[in-house]
């Protein structure tokens, strides 16, 4: 049997759960699993299972569940992005994160930012790979707003951070403590505009050190900080 490999599901009827084209292709295909063999799956809303394969072919395969946990969701951390020009630098993005077990990933548009064109549909089966390889039990969050609106979406959560390059008093990373929010600005950082209206909502400035990180390079360090403690 193939070692130890973690995949999605999500149709579940009593104790048999029931695998797409695409999840067969992976298991049955490539990694040679078969009838009898156990496997471990998620739904990606917190249920870790395992059972044993019962049918399989190309098209998909069924498993009874012989164990199901319920996984405690992480404490929030909620990452928005500015929009960047190159869909692969945000799907490194995506990967990385959602590796490190962030629950909601924004990306919006900002002043100073590219007008790049987002792949809401791509970056959720980035998501999905990663969290399989990571044998995570949640999926991120993925959605595409206005700078407005991504400043309302973390209005429940108290710490809430923008990193900024302009003068001032910042806060250090030290001082972030979960459930937390941080926004990630362009690389031609945020307008005045745009970080006075986050000020007015309750962000806090971030000092994320001297080093001028690229956007996608930020709000990967940002996440594996505050989830590696």
């Amino acid at each position: 049997m193939p070692g130890h490999f973690t995949f999605y599901c999500n149709k579940i009827e009593g104790d048999l759960a029931f695998f797409d084209e695409v999840e067969s292709k992976h298991a049955i295909q490539v990694l040679r699993y078969g009838v009898g063999d156990e496997i471990h799956f998620t739904n990606g809303a917190g249920l870790s299972m395992r059972g044993t394969i019962e049918n399989a072919s190309k098209g998909g395969f069924s498993v009874r569940i012989i164990e199901s946990i319920q996984i405690n969701k992480p404490l929030e951390l909620h990452m928005l992005m500015a929009i960047l020009k190159a869909g692969d630098r945000m799907e490194w993005a995506c990967e990385k994160i959602t590796e490190l077990g962030v629950t909601q990933f924004t990306l919006f548009q900002s002043d100073h930012g590219e007008r790049g064109r987002v792949n809401v549909e791509r970056l959720q089966k980035v998501a999905l790979s990663a969290m399989k390889q990571s044998h995570g039990a949640w999926m991120p969050q993925i959605k595409v707003v206005t700078f407005k609106e991504a400043m309302e979406m973390a209005k429940h959560i108290a710490g809430k951070y923008i990193a900024y390059c302009g003068e001032g008093e910042k806060a250090g990373m030290a001082e972030v403590k979960l459930p937390a929010a941080v926004m990630i600005g362009p690389e031609g950082d945020f307008s005045v505009k745009e970080f006075e209206a986050a000020q007015n909502q309750g962000w806090k400035p971030l000092d994320l050190g001297e080093q001028i990180l690229r956007t996608e390079t930020a709000v990967v360090a940002v996440a594996a900080a505050l989830r590696l403690r």
